[in-house]
């Protein structure tokens, strides 16, 4: 989509079915849209792999105005960290996950098929008024075939585990300098294991931002064994929209999340010598998985996941979120996986990329 055709203000949500033409007399797009992504207003998102067209990322403003003070002046940092602002953080999300739960709360689904446009048909249960709640219909299934797997057979081949905004880093310090600002973010303190966080030094990541709109479900982008039962790591519950994400602010530390253990399969890949030999990348030998809550989550659910010893085929369900905003990582050993050449330059960029469940990301080394 052309920047010229993107969004306005309606009701809140930014649209562009209500395009006004003295607008631009008045303000030209252009600058608003570059002014918010300076001042984190708002934030640019490819939406082409191919071309590497970008558009703004619709958002309702009353949601951008509260997270820039949030989350934007540096004054207010201290105050996320007191414990009486993450506990109602904490709070107001559980409490939004049971109102979304209650059967009244159908009300809200036409409402948000009409603001977010949502496509229906690909929905395993298109017709909306069969869902029980609205959290039913925002953990929504899609038809088997809506989501095709990239070279599923192929265990060499990362796919995306969501449709997401994408970012990937060949190393976790460059998503440091790059994307992930917070000044305690370090493997140990995501998965809170220093004996395993060891074995991922210097490795690579990948991740998977879920907007509200999005099919909130996630799947393998690997094919494995998950190696462990679910360790839950309590926390509270920041926004990981990229303005909290890209300011001092330790997301994804401190955020409820669940660590899952991927032991990998892979294929081995053909030598360049006479003989052919086949080999194998010892790196390429387990992964990390975090599904991350955030904002008005009210629960992260996993079920292919769901115990150590479950084999999982690249682009089998993992679980799923309740209501909200949200992210899963993924984490490589160093050496084990190279991102595709489009993504990894978006993302040294700032930028994040669109993709859906099951669009190739990456190989194995």
């Amino acid at each position: 989509m052309a920047i010229r055709e993107t969004r306005l203000f309606d009701g809140g949500i930014l649209t562009s079915a209500n395009l006004k033409k003295w607008y631009y007399t008045s303000i030209p797009i252009d600058w608003i849209q570059k002014f918010s992504s300076e001042h984190r207003f708002g934030n640019f998102v490819i939406t082409n792999r191919k071309t590497g067209a970008k558009s703004w990322e619709d958002m309702p403003i009353y949601a951008r105005i509260g997270m820039h003070l949030l989350f934007a002046c540096m004054v207010d940092h201290r105050l996320l960290k007191h414990h009486r602002i993450q506990h109602l953080l904490s709070v107001e999300s559980v409490n939004q996950g049971k109102h979304f739960d209650a059967p009244e709360s159908v009300a809200h689904i036409a409402n948000f098929i009409k603001t977010y446009k949502l496509e229906l048909t690909e929905l395993l249960q298109p017709d909306p008024t069969k869902y029980t709640s609205f959290n039913e219909f925002f953990y929504r299934r899609l038809r088997p075939d809506a989501r095709p797997i990239y070279e599923q057979e192929n265990p060499n081949v990362i796919v995306s585990s969501a449709d997401c905004r994408l970012c990937v880093f060949e190393s976790i310090s460059a998503a440091t300098q790059v994307w992930i600002k917070g000044k305690s973010f370090s493997v140990e303190q995501l998965v809170q294991d220093a004996e395993l966080a060891a074995k991922f030094e210097g490795g690579s990541i990948a991740l998977f931002r879920l907007a509200p709109q999005d099919y909130h479900r996630f799947h393998s982008p690997v094919t494995g064994t998950i190696v462990n039962d679910p360790h839950k790591v309590d926390g509270t519950y920041f926004t990981v929209n990229p303005m909290a994400v890209n300011a001092d602010v330790n997301v994804f530390t401190e955020n409820v999340r669940k660590v899952t253990i991927i032991d990998l399969e892979q294929q081995e890949k053909e030598g360049q010598e006479e003989a052919e030999e086949k080999t194998r990348n010892d790196h390429f030998d387990q992964c990390i998985y975090v599904s991350i809550g955030a904002l008005l989550v009210g629960s992260i659910q996993l079920t292919g996941a769901g115990a150590a010893g479950n084999k999982v085929k690249k682009g089998d369900e993992l679980g799923y979120f309740a209501y909200g905003g949200s992210t899963c990582l993924l984490l490589f050993k160093a050496g084990a996986v190279r991102f595709d050449e489009d993504l990894v330059a978006s993302s040294l960029k700032g930028l994040e990329t669109l993709v859906r469940v099951g669009e190739r990301i990456g190989e194995r080394q």
